[in-house]
């Protein structure tokens, strides 16, 4: 009787022994990896001038003096239609974020750099600009704004730098995008007398030597302040 109690037990120690090994066996495994991922957000902030981006007034004949010289067919100018298209830049902007964009003449005038030992001097209003938009983005619809051109409506004379020339509305969408939606086109004149041009024209100014005069338009885009 002794032998077989012990075989007995010996058995239920076996059983209890795989009980044990099946439970441990059925209990739940877990394996935890880690892959990082971040966003990196670069700023991007270009201006493209495409075409246009020498600009030169060439006064020939007196009707040039009365009447000035402008690319805009619109403008009224008897040289216009000469001129249509030859007095236009051209720019696109890119940008990420909301932008505004700076601009106006290095100096307060034209400088004469052909006669004399000191330079002539130009107004800087004898030159305007109007402004016009291509693309998707467009004024008058919460996106962009041009304080100087009343938003593309009226010729504005020649700032000296630095005038916010186009900028973010504030009322509307961003005018953040690529090239498609930020396309403009700057159309000069010069001695037209247009909107907030000088209202003499070139002819009937007394105090205007002939001469080269120069000046540059500085352009400055930046993240809009809004």
């Amino acid at each position: 009787m002794k032998k077989n109690h012990l075989s007995l037990l010996t058995v239920c120690t076996l059983l209890t022994s795989l009980m044990f090994s099946t439970l441990s066996n059925a209990q739940a495994v877990r394996d935890r990896n880690v892959i990082p991922v971040a966003v990196n957000l670069n700023q991007v902030l270009r201006m493209s001038i495409y075409d246009g981006g020498n600009i030169e007034f060439v006064f020939n004949t007196i009707d040039d003096y009365r009447d000035g010289l402008s690319g805009d067919a619109a403008s009224g100018s008897a040289n216009d239609a000469a001129s249509f298209g030859f007095y236009q830049s051209s720019f696109t902007i890119s940008s990420s974020t909301t932008w505004d964009l700076m601009y106006g003449a290095e100096n307060g005038f034209f400088i004469g750099v052909d006669d004399g030992t000191t330079p002539n001097q130009l107004a800087l209003d004898n030159v305007g600009l109007q402004l016009s938009e291509n693309g998707a983005h467009t004024f008058g619809t919460g996106e962009i704004i041009s304080a100087p051109t009343t938003d593309g409506t009226v010729v504005a004379d020649l700032d000296q730098y630095p005038v916010e020339l186009i900028g973010w509305d504030n009322g509307g969408a961003s005018n953040a995008g690529d090239e498609a939606d930020n396309d403009f086109t700057i159309t000069w004149r010069c001695g037209t007398v247009e909107g907030d041009m000088n209202a003499v024209s070139l002819i009937e100014q007394t105090t205007i030597d002939p001469d080269r005069y120069v000046v540059n338009v500085l352009f400055e885009l930046q993240i809009s302040d809004n």
